[in-house]
């Protein structure tokens, strides 16, 4: 009989998940996770992101987008009500945008201390893809599809990313993915 884990066990044991599902989420290159991309390829990944909105105006779509889901949510199911939780994370980006002048911030989260109801989970999901479509993050990854506990995220080929779940609360979040900053702040 194995002996129940301490609080400290399983704090680690859920920081373990969340870390695999970031790596996951991230694309992470888990084989050789500090090999840069090929200068080539590189650079071909920098030139592409002159055609992408800046980072700000990018920020500022993906940050309306939310916004929006939250109302039309809200509209379905009035006991789910959002209010904005922590700050935006500014960053550098992944391969094969590494080696660009590129940033991408993580917004803060849209929370709700209501759940989404599970005889409401598909309608809500049906906004949530129609708002990701709209920001062309047209790529599904479902983490947990279960009665009451949904996770779901939805990624462009640029690197947007709208997540949207639903358990003991509703979240709503996303990313830019890799964008050209207007305004250079290193």
């Amino acid at each position: 009989m194995t002996p129940p884990l301490s609080a400290a066990g399983r704090c680690l044991g859920t920081l373990g998940v969340v870390v695999s599902i970031s790596l996951l989420a991230t694309g992470c290159q888990m084989n050789n996770p500090y090999k840069p991309t090929d200068p080539t390829e590189a650079s071909k990944a920098a030139t592409s992101l002159s055609s992408l909105p800046s980072l700000e105006d990018t920020k500022i779509q993906v940050d309306a987008a939310i916004a929006e889901l939250g109302k039309q949510i809200t509209a379905l199911v009035p006991s789910v009500t959002w209010n904005w939780s922590d700050e935006d994370s500014r960053g550098g980006c992944h391969p094969p945008y590494e080696q660009s002048d590129g940033e991408q911030i993580l917004l803060r989260n849209y929370l709700s201390a209501a759940p989404i109801p599970e005889q409401d989970w598909k309608q809500a999901y049906d906004l949530a893809k129609k708002t990701a479509d709209s920001l062309g993050a047209t790529h599904a990854t479902t983490f947990k599809d279960a009665p009451n506990d949904h996770d779901v995220q939805f990624s462009s080929s640029t690197g947007t990313v709208l997540r949207f779940g639903s358990k003991a609360s509703a979240l709503i979040t996303g990313s830019t993915g890799c964008r050209l900053p207007a305004v250079k702040h290193r």
